[in-house]
């Protein structure tokens, strides 16, 4: 090092230090009463306030991420239809409990604050939420629940004792709703796949459709955002998996046993792709 550099660096720690030792003894001259010390000591107490709510906003996160996995898990063990009828049941119940509880949590937790501050910190947890409760009503009336169906489930009466009852809603963004959609396509991917292996051709059928509609609605956005476009390239690749289950299921079925129609990895799959390379 240069002798102009060194003494560039011992120049500024040296005010560094200096700058330290004004703040240090500005702070012990203050008075125990002075407004400047009190306004410092309320915003220690928002900072601290906010960063343990933070905390437990993404404990419950965590928990909804959790249950929601376990459910997506339960639905596709289910292979025939008596167990198909079971598991959604047992889905439903087990949905109902994550919206009355670490949902409902959420929106109590927010109830009185902006809920677009701590956004970053739920906004795991409900995205796999809805992919489960997609995927459940889809399994058990063949429709994708709506973002606004699911954000009435979100709204919840509250009155604790002589209080009057209030109203408390749990913040679903539709980006997040369009989140959990796009990880949609993969559950729907794996089961076209599995149903294949089971002889349940029209179920393959039904989830192609499905995934083409929902990759061709996706292509008509415009500013989207950075973490939807980052999922466009996993969408598109479960399209073409679930093309290719059908391609050879419609092709092949028919002179083939079902565990040799299930697709093939295509080489294309195996070079990274960039994210700026565009969609088709």
């Amino acid at each position: 090092m240069s002798g102009r550099g060194k003494y560039r660096g011992n120049r500024q720690r040296h005010s560094q230090t200096t700058l330290s030792n004004v703040a240090k003894e500005t702070a012990i001259s203050l008075p125990a009463d002075s407004p400047v010390l009190a306004m410092f000591k309320e915003a220690a107490l928002k900072l601290n306030e906010r960063q343990d709510r933070h905390e437990r906003l993404v404990k419950l996160s965590r928990d909804i991420t959790i249950e929601s996995k376990r459910i997506i898990f339960l639905l596709h063990s289910a292979i025939t239809e008596e167990a198909a009828e079971k598991a959604v049941k047992e889905a439903k119940e087990r949905l109902d409990k994550l919206t009355k509880g670490p949902i409902r949590s959420i929106g109590l937790e927010l109830e009185n604050i902006p809920a677009y501050l701590h956004s970053r910190a739920v906004t795991a947890g409900l995205q796999e939420f809805i992919e489960a409760r997609t995927f459940c009503s889809l399994m058990e009336s063949k429709v994708i629940i709506t973002w606004s169906e699911v954000q009435k489930e979100f709204q919840y009466s509250i009155k604790e004792g002589d209080e009057d009852e209030r109203i408390v809603v749990t913040l679903l963004t539709q980006t997040d709703y369009m989140l959990g959609i796009a990880d949609l396509t993969g559950e729907l991917m794996r089961k076209a796949i599995n149903s294949i292996s089971s002889g349940e051709s029209q179920a393959c059928f039904h989830a192609c459709q499905v995934v083409r509609d929902l990759y061709t609605g996706y292509l008509g956005l415009f500013c989207m955002g950075k973490e939807l476009a980052r999922k466009m390239s996993t969408t598109r690749n479960n399209v073409a998996k679930v093309e290719a289950a059908v391609y050879a299921l419609r092709v092949r079925g028919g002179e083939a046993p079902p565990l040799l129609l299930l697709p093939v990895k295509p080489e294309w799959e195996t070079i990274e792709h960039s994210d700026d390379e565009g969609f088709y």
